[in-house]
């Protein structure tokens, strides 16, 4: 396995907090000669006060009035979910601007209980994907008419279905290529949160009006063990996703 870049995206760039993250990326004990880049997390809440936004939200994310007994969806998109999305993209487009064969893309909660078995790679020689996640939570439960993830013949991997959680994943060149040339330019005047976008362009997403927004196109598969986890979500009340007053209304 050999990854070219590995983006780490953070709004925090002081000297302590980077050091901080290399000692995390230890921890997952990549291929000899692997790079990491922490990029610079864009500010969702930037986008509030330019007249000349590059971004715009999905005007119709909000459901709210519609009972959809999903909470996620009865509120607007937050400044924080918009400036994350964002900055996937940046990755995307960096790598694409690049050439890069594969990368990682981590946000900066991510954590390691140890080392990454990246010899588990080795099964897929001769299979084709676009985009791997290294950790997800499957969220067919909550949805019956969503299909829980495929076998696909490996001792490893699945093919995921609707789910949340993209804070580690993979990318092959032609995962960035579908994301850039294909899905961008309709993204970005219609930003949603990351993990309902890549649900929409890998699977078959719950909402009909994202079904029709994005084409299910991009060859995704999953590990079976989650490599990473998140050290920053809303029970732990550190959630840096939240609604707060400053939010698009």
């Amino acid at each position: 396995m050999k990854i070219d870049q590995v983006y780490v995206i953070s709004l925090d760039h002081s000297p302590e907090y980077i050091e901080d993250i290399k000692t995390r990326l230890r921890k997952m004990e990549f291929p000899l000669g692997t790079q990491y880049f922490v990029i610079e997390g864009f500010l969702g809440k930037s986008l509030k006060n330019d007249p000349n936004p590059p971004y715009t939200l999905y005007d119709k994310w909000d459901l709210s009035g519609q009972d959809t007994g999903w909470h996620w969806w009865e509120r607007p998109t937050t400044y924080g979910e918009a400036g994350g999305m964002i900055s996937h993209t940046l990755c995307w487009e960096d790598a694409y601007n690049n050439g890069y064969e594969t990368i990682m893309i981590i946000e900066d909660d991510f954590d390691a209980d140890g080392p990454v078995d990246w010899s588990i790679f080795d099964e897929l020689d001769g299979y084709e994907w676009d985009l791997c996640l290294m950790a997800h939570n499957s969220l067919h439960g909550s949805f019956p008419k969503i299909h829980r993830p495929y076998h696909i013949g490996k001792t490893h991997f699945i093919r995921p279905t609707y789910f949340y959680n993209t804070h580690t994943y993979m990318l092959k060149r032609e995962g960035i290529r579908k994301l850039v040339e294909d899905h961008l330019p309709i993204l970005k005047d219609n930003v949603i949160v990351s993990d309902e976008f890549l649900s929409a362009v890998i699977s078959t997403h719950p909402r009909k009006d994202l079904r029709s927004l994005f084409t299910s196109n991009i060859n995704a598969i999953a590990t079976k063990h989650n490599w990473t986890y998140q050290t920053r979500y809303m029970s732990a009340g550190n959630s840096l996703t939240e609604p707060t007053e400053d939010d698009i209304k």
